[in-house]
């Protein structure tokens, strides 16, 4: 079979594929069939649903049926949130292309640790954040993909639970979004139960930055995503530009807009700078898991929003980011090489141009553990859910919930009318 990433140049060049992928081929293996591909964004970069030409993105079915789907794994959390007959699907996340999907569609999905999984068979962009992720509606499902993919713990002492609240990234600018996220953050403090612990990484680090380093962590990482992650996502694609160029007559392959303007910051970044950028985000990464998960008597729990909600409409230009900063919260697992699991929570009433009635958004909590604490994450999200009564499954269609669940969006929509 051969791949496209979406990009007809890269399927012209491309060539059927001589074996299938590491976690494809583990899943096949314990009894999965194996239907098809799906859509992504192209080159596996942000690409919104106004920016795609050479194949049109996947339909979320969320909301007005006219919500952009995210990306880049846009059609794996698509395909999940519309077929009631797909169990699962299977994505990548190097920097938020699994959990912005998943909000966006309204879904589970799982980033396991990044040491704990192959990338054999993966189409790779930057390999120290390159991680293959799986959407469900269930968390059933996802325990049992994990358990297929990820080699069961021998046997764990348990410990206490920790909840760090970063104080960084919550709360977000919503107010309806915080509600329904405090509100899961209330129910895992008394159901699991946990101990909240708010933390500023900002603070932190200007309290107890490693020796050598600027106390200003932003000037720290300035231009650190810049001169490693894209340095690496234009290198990485060198073969198929020299390949295009040698069957086309010394002819560049077609990217849209963004896929140019990233490779141009990548290109730009000599190789001085990349290993600079990458020993300064190694220090990064000793230094943040040891503020979040050093404190081995507890099993430390961080509780993140993925992204802010509100309408997201295919038919209108998104800005996507030119200049991404380490800072981001979608680059905290990348970087620590930590789990992570998107948790559909809720939604949110929105007045929807496209119906010109109520319609709703998903609102989802992202739960990050330390790394190699896979199932042990999982285990909590299950405890969490079944002592407070919250569900386990979402629904394919406009609503993740049957109506009527969510006393929080029922609250909402006497408010916005």
């Amino acid at each position: 079979m051969k791949t496209s990433l979406c990009n007809r140049a890269y399927h012209d060049v491309s060539e059927p594929a001589t074996f299938t992928a590491d976690v494809s081929q583990a899943l096949i293996n314990d009894g999965a069939h194996i239907l098809g591909l799906t859509k992504l964004s192209s080159m596996i970069a942000r690409e919104e649903p106004m920016d795609a030409v050479d194949y049109p993105t996947a339909f979320n079915p969320r909301g007005d049926g006219y919500q952009s789907p995210a990306g880049s794994s846009s059609g794996s959390a698509a395909a999940v949130a519309a077929y009631y007959w797909l169990d699962c699907a299977i994505g990548t996340d190097t920097s938020g292309s699994g959990r912005r999907p998943a909000l966006a569609n309204g879904v589970w999905q799982l980033r396991p640790s990044h040491d704990s999984i192959s990338l054999r068979g993966l189409v790779k962009t930057y390999e120290v954040f390159d991680t293959p992720c799986v959407f469900a509606r269930s968390l059933h499902v996802i325990r049992r993909v994990a358990e297929t993919w990820i080699a069961a713990p021998s046997l764990v002492k348990k410990r206490p639970y920790r909840l760090v609240y970063p104080l960084d990234y919550l709360p977000t600018e919503i107010p309806e979004q915080m509600k329904i996220i405090d509100s899961f953050t209330r129910d895992v403090k008394t159901h699991l139960p946990a101990t909240i612990i708010p933390l500023s990484t900002r603070s932190s680090w200007e309290q107890s930055h490693p020796p050598g380093t600027s106390g200003d962590a932003e000037e720290y990482l300035k231009d650190v995503i810049r001169r490693s992650f894209y340095h690496q996502f234009y290198h990485s694609s060198a073969s198929f530009r020299q390949l295009y160029s040698e069957r086309h007559d010394d002819q560049q392959p077609y990217v849209i807009p963004f896929v140019q303007q990233r490779w141009a910051q990548g290109a730009s970044v000599s190789d001085a700078e990349h290993e600079e950028a990458t020993r300064r985000l190694l220090i990064y990464k000793e230094w943040l898991h040891d503020q979040f998960f050093g404190d081995e008597n507890f099993e430390t729990l961080v509780v993140l929003p993925v992204a802010e909600v509100k309408p997201v409409y295919r038919d209108e230009k998104v800005k996507s980011p030119e200049n991404q900063s380490a800072w981001d919260e979608l680059f905290l697992s990348p970087i620590v090489g930590a789990p992570d699991v998107v948790i559909p929570i809720g939604e949110m009433p929105y007045h929807s141009k496209i119906s010109n009635k109520i319609e709703y958004l998903p609102v989802v909590a992202n739960l990050v553990a330390a790394p190699g604490r896979d199932h042990q994450l999982l285990e909590a999200v299950e405890a969490i859910l079944e002592s407070s009564k919250r569900p386990k499954e979402v629904c394919t269609g406009s609503r993740i919930f049957v109506p009527g669940y969510d006393h929080m969006a029922r609250h909402f929509e006497s408010e916005i009318h």
